[in-house]
């Protein structure tokens, strides 16, 4: 699934400078379309290698690896910048291997199964080094090797599939008499949301998950079951299907999105689901009667099983629901976790506030080392899942509160009825935090700070505004998603004297 990178801050690009003995003659931008003939000397943040013109102007090739001579194509090209797509490759990269997946290059699923994945690992590293040293300031960033996946295949625990009548059209299709039928249930092609690949198969998830895709795909057509369009089928039922697995218990859910319930349907669903996958534990029907292509219902209803999954993360167990947040990689999610409680050096007598605690999977995992944890978090469903969680596995000591931050750690009252923590565990979205609320952390001045993030290039915009009372003493990059640019990463921070 493809995550938005607008709150990612625009990385300082290296260009040869005034101080240069002879720089070259500054060419003219490249034309919409003009391909070049390109050496790549790296790998940046977002998959996407670095190459330079003879005049030092930077060019980003989607698809290419580092040190490989390439034919791109330019599809955006700005003052300082511009963005290419491969077309060939002339001398290939020592790095690069033949993908698995027959999809790879269209589906927006993963970007990088063309890369070996020991060299994925390294260029991660080497993208956190680069933009701490950019956005975060730091000279020589204390950067750990990346932790990798012991899974480098069918590590997700929970996929996404989504039915259309657009289905993508190969080159052969296109003018064929299979160009009639344009059913797809799969994963949208890469930054095309009106387009969906009619998957026959996927690298992501468990095996098992394929075999549920296959029936559901024949079940829709053999039952000719419409396919929901807000502009051009608003009377078509189906809209998503979610699988979700357990990694230690082998627990299966299928959760069918439909515009509208329809009972019967959902009955010989289930039926016949089990006669062909009998290994799925619980089937859930989440009807959502929006225009908004959201695989949440309005409500739910459950066929099969109790509703929910068991997984496990340390000692404690969690019921995931339909539509709760859980780790995608149970196994790196417990590595991460491990690592954040290092970097806390959590104690016995400390106070723990864990900031955008969310279901409270961090919070359970070191509530056993700490006195007390308070768990902050915006949404209040997820709150809703940290009070069962804590309730369902004995923890007692930690309380957890909905409240934006912003206003919880400004607001005097809720500042007197909770104890100033000792250390924090902080775990921001994609954007990270907002200035409002590093300001109050400095002004509450925690010992320490271990900071996860999902987006290094944030974080070193955090860290950087944080090193006014902070000094970074660790990275420690986490791998959740082999086969994709996207990297966890754990800051340790101590308060300066």
């Amino acid at each position: 699934m493809q995550e938005s990178t607008d709150s990612i801050p625009k990385q300082p690009i290296d260009l040869p400078t005034a101080a240069d003995p002879t720089p070259p003659k500054r060419l003219p931008k490249p034309e919409r379309g003009e391909r070049l003939e390109i050496f790549t000397d790296s790998f940046a943040f977002e998959g996407k290698a670095v190459g330079r013109r003879e005049d030092g102007y930077v060019i980003f090739v989607e698809g290419a690896l580092a040190k490989e001579r390439v034919i791109a194509e330019v599809f955006k090209a700005k003052g300082s910048y511009a963005d290419a797509r491969i077309i060939e490759v002339l001398e290939p990269s020592p790095e690069r291997r033949t993908p698995l997946c027959p999809y790879f290059g269209i589906c927006g699923g993963c970007a990088q199964q063309h890369m070996t994945y020991e060299s994925q690992l390294y260029w991660k590293k080497e993208q956190v080094r680069d933009l701490f040293r950019k956005i975060g300031k730091i000279e020589e960033p204390p950067v750990r090797d990346v932790i990798g996946s012991e899974a480098e295949f069918h590590y997700r625990n929970k996929m996404e599939f989504s039915f259309s009548d657009q289905r993508w059209l190969t080159d052969d299709e296109i003018g064929s008499d299979s160009a009639q039928d344009r059913f797809a249930l799969g994963l949208h092609v890469r930054n095309r949301f009106d387009r969906v690949i009619d998957a026959k198969t996927c690298f992501l998830p468990k095996p098992i998950v394929t075999d549920i895709l296959d029936f559901t795909r024949r079940f829709t057509i053999e039952h000719k079951l419409g396919v929901y369009s807000p502009d051009t089928t608003p009377d078509g039922l189906m809209r998503f299907l979610v699988v979700k697995t357990s990694h230690t218990t082998g627990e299966i859910m299928v959760n069918l999105v439909t515009s509208r319930e329809e009972p019967e349907t959902m009955q010989r669903f289930t039926t016949d689901l089990l006669s062909s996958v009998p290994s799925v534990t619980t089937v859930v029907n989440n009807v959502n009667t929006r225009r908004a292509q959201v695989a949440v219902g309005d409500f739910e209803k459950i066929y099969l099983g109790d509703g929910t999954i068991r997984d496990t993360i340390g000692r404690a167990e969690y019921r995931i629901s339909a539509n709760s947040f859980f780790q995608a990689n149970t196994p790196q999610a417990e590595r991460l976790y491990a690592v954040a409680a290092e970097f806390a050096e959590l104690q016995k007598t400390d106070t723990l506030w864990d900031l955008y605690c969310g279901t409270g999977t961090i919070s359970l995992f070191v509530a056993d080392r700490v006195q007390s944890v308070l768990g902050v978090e915006l949404v209040e469903a997820a709150i809703a899942d940290a009070r069962s969680n804590a309730l369902s596995n004995g923890v007692s000591n930690a309380d957890f509160i909905a409240s934006d931050l912003r206003k919880a750690l400004t607001t005097p009252e809720f500042l007197a009825e909770h104890q100033r923590p000792d250390v924090m565990i902080i775990d921001p979205p994609r954007s990270g935090m907002h200035p409002d609320v590093i300001r109050e952390i400095l002004k509450l001045a925690p010992e320490r700070i271990a900071y996860i993030s999902c987006n290094p290039a944030t974080q070193a915009r955090d860290v950087e505004l944080l090193s006014a009372g902070y000094e970074l003493l660790d990275l420690q990059p986490v791998d959740m998603f082999p086969q994709t640019y996207h990297i966890e990463c754990v800051a340790k921070l101590r308060r300066r004297s």
